[in-house]
This record gives structure tokens, sequence and C-alpha cells, in this order.
């Protein structure tokens, strides 16, 4: 019988408690999540000219719960892109990316504005804006940010241009042994397949007044090498590099003063039909050339009075080479010889143009051969026109928390000094102002030699 009481009096308490506990329920108001129009105001791509966007998607992420909202209708109004999304109030990133289609117009040599060449350019846009507070208690919020041209290929830079090449026990100069270096500074895996590797016609040396000037449209080259692929196939991981070069084989079986290349990534190989032609190592993939009609077989300018870049060009091979051309003209002068020249070149878009790098002599520097939006300065080596200690140096981009000292050292069998590294192997972010001047050390120790010195 106590038993049965007790039971009976403990189930009557807890039916009372979860009546208690649902009426409080009830009472309680429940905190429910305030919901705020966002409009979001584009402002067009203002260095370009006549831009038709389209696949425009804007991406909010709420910073505190991680939800992500996104919209794509956006929709001319007064010259801006508009679009309007309901979002719970809260502190948001937010990502703009689209396409965009637009013209460069060619200015004829001769100024008359029917010989004019327009051409037809696409790229890629972008626009971010970070910690936008959408506050409760309004009814409507705005974000208006500007969309900018931008490479999906962002993240590549050059990280080294061994250009000086070396010489031989005899004193010869050795260039077999060039190379370039590509490096992923972003933080995902990105492919370099269809990344072009260009050279500009004009020389840091050498200003003449050319017409048309197309300098903050586009650079003037004279070279452009692609990484062959589909896509993805040439993976980098980020931090890491890869090495063109100009012939890929072991160059101290031929000068011992100079470093083992076999192991590149790939190499520049030029097919001529002349009997002192390229060498093209079996093994070692080689860039396809985009220069129509090329005979020659490159080789890096010794004295660095050229500029090179990374492009992506957003066209096949055929369209490049039949619609990228340059026709420009200017008067070559020295001394009393006074001659009118006039030139066709390829051109390769800013807005195409993944990473640039200015090389010049520091003492017979003239002009910087792009424009300022790619590169602000200039790297070296060598101080002087000709310098017979630029050899075996190159220019290395520098990488944070690395530090670089002049070490004296013998060079090929000559007394030198070149900058070390003095975190050699270690990582880091390599530095990217686009300004070659503070970006990059100019007269290093080559990465190659570093390695060979090391018994890497």
């Amino acid at each position: 019988m106590k038993k049965f009481i007790s039971t009976t009096l403990i189930t009557a308490l807890c039916s009372i408690l979860f009546c208690m506990s649902s009426c409080v329920d009830d009472d309680t108001p429940r905190r429910e999540e305030q919901m705020v129009k966002h409009v979001i105001t584009l402002d067009l791509p203002c260095d370009i000219s006549n831009p038709k966007v389209s696949n425009i998607k804007a991406v909010l992420t709420n910073i505190q719960t991680k939800k992500v909202y996104t919209t794509d209708h956006f929709s001319f109004s007064d010259e801006l892109l508009t679009d309007t999304l309901t979002l719970p109030a809260g502190m948001y990133d937010m990502k703009v990316t689209g396409n965009v289609e637009y013209q460069m117009v060619m200015n004829s040599a001769s100024g008359k504005k029917q010989n004019n060449k327009v051409q037809k350019l696409k790229a890629t846009v972008k626009a971010t804006r970070e910690k936008i507070d959408i506050k409760p208690g309004t009814t409507v919020t705005s974000t208006r940010v500007a969309l900018s041209v931008y490479n999906a290929s962002e993240g590549f830079l050059i990280t080294e241009i061994y250009f000086t090449g070396s010489t031989t026990p005899d004193g010869y100069m050795y260039t077999d042994d060039q190379y370039i270096k590509f490096g992923n500074n972003s933080d995902t895996v990105m492919y370099a397949d269809g990344l072009a590797f260009i050279e500009t016609f004009f020389t840091s040396d050498d200003l003449h007044d050319y017409q048309p000037n197309i300098m903050d449209r586009a650079m003037t080259i004279v070279t452009i090498y692609v990484i062959p692929g589909t896509g993805r196939d040439v993976p980098v991981k980020p931090g890491e590099e890869i090495t063109i070069a100009l012939t890929a084989e072991d160059h101290t079986l031929i000068n011992p003063h100079s470093i083992d290349l076999s192991k590149a990534d790939f190499e520049i190989y030029d097919n001529v039909t002349h009997p002192e032609g390229d060498h093209d190592v079996p093994g070692v993939p080689n860039l396809e050339n985009w220069y129509a009609n090329f005979e020659g077989c490159f080789v890096f300018h010794t004295r660095g009075v050229k500029s090179y870049a990374i492009a992506r060009p957003l066209v096949d091979r055929k369209t490049y080479m039949t619609k990228f051309r340059y026709k420009f003209s200017y008067i070559f002068r020295q001394g009393d010889f006074v001659i009118p020249m006039n030139e066709n070149e390829y051109f390769m878009p800013n807005e195409w143009v993944v990473d640039a790098v200015n090389l010049s002599v520091p003492a017979s520097h003239e002009w910087l051969l792009t424009s300022p939006r790619l590169d602000k300065g200039y790297t070296y080596c060598g101080h002087v026109d000709f310098d017979e200690n630029r050899y075996t140096h190159a220019v290395i981009r520098k990488r944070e928390g690395h530090s670089y000292v002049e070490e004296s050292a013998t060079i090929n069998n000559v007394p030198g000094t070149w900058m070390v590294d003095q975190n050699f192997g270690g990582k880091g972010k390599w530095i990217d102002t686009n300004n070659s001047t503070e970006d990059f050390v100019p007269n290093a120790q080559p990465s190659y030699f570093a390695k060979k010195l090391r018994g890497m």
C-alpha cells in the first residue's frame, strides 16, 4: 500500500511540473531571427571601355553562423548594377564574381580614327567587402562596391629569374643554364597549364616615342610560350614552384661552373632548321610557342633589360596568333643617324597578365616596360651596363620571415659577392606589392647554385 501511494504521488508531482514547464514555455516568446532587406550596388570597372558584364553573383557569408546567402539577379539602374536579397541581421563577408566583355581600341599609327582597330576582349571581374554590419531594427540596408578586372590565375607569381647565365672555366659566357620559376602563393592547389610566359619587345635602356602607345592597356611582347595541358594537368601545391629551364639537362657535364637542371618541370625548345639549333631533352615537356613563324632560339637577355610576365590568354592559339598584332612606329636616332621604324609585334592585354617583373640596369635605366598597374619598379643583376660581375646571379622574390645578407664568394673562379637567403629552404609567403624594387632581392644567389653549394 505504501509503495502504491508513493508511486501515485511521484506521478502526480511529475505531471504538475510538466504542466508548469509547458505553461512557462508557452508564455515565453521565442527569439526569432530578424530578416533585413539588403541592397547591393556595384560600380562597373573604370579602367576598361564599354564593359558588358554577365553571370554576376554575390555570396554573403555570416561571420558568426557561417551560413551562406547568394544572389545572382543583378540588373542595371542608372548605370549601376543592383540586386536585393533578404537575410538575417548580422555581420557578413561578401564576395562578388562575374564575367565582362569590353573593347580595346588600337589607335592607328597615322592618327586617323577610321584606321583604328577595335579588339573585343573577355575577362573576369570581382569585388570583396569584409565585415558588413547588417543591423536589426532596420528595414533596408545597403552596400556599394566597385568591380575590378582580375585574372583567375591570381596566386601565381614569378619567384625567380636566372637570366645572367654562368661562365665556363675558359671565361666564356654560358647561357644554356638559364631558367625562370613560377610559384603558387595561394592557400589552395592551382593549375599552371594554360599559363603563358612572355617577354617584352622593348628594352628598359632604350626609350623611343612609340605610336600608338598602348602601355596603359597591354604589354608589347616578342616572346610567348604556353604551358601545355587541358586545365588540371599541372597542379602546383601552395608554396611550391615549377621550374622552366632553357635547356633541362645537367649542365655540369658540359660546364663545371654550371648547375643540374635535369629535373626541371619544363623546358623552352624551339624547333629550328639551323644546324646549330636548339636541343630537345627527351622526357622533359616543352612549352608551346604561340609566336607565329618564329624561326630563332629563345635566350633570356643576359644584361637584364627586358621585362617578363605570367599571363593567361583567354583565347585559343589560332585566335591569338591572328588577332593580337600591334602595329606601331617610332624614330630611331643614334647620333646623326635617323631612320623611321615600323614594327608589327604581339600584345597581351593587361587584364590577362597575372604577374609582371621589370628588369633594368641601374646605370642605364630609361623607362619601365609595363603599366604601373602591373609593376611600379624594377630589379636587376649588375650595377652598370655589361657588368662582368653579373654572371651567376639572379633576381629572387622575397619571402616573409626570410633575411638576405650580402656574402663574399668565389663565383666562377672570380672573387665576388651575392645576396644569400639566410633561411634558404624555409617556407613563408612570397611578398607581392606589384613593385619589383621592393619585392625582389637583386644580385641574388640563384637557388640552383644554392642547392649545389649545400649538396642538396
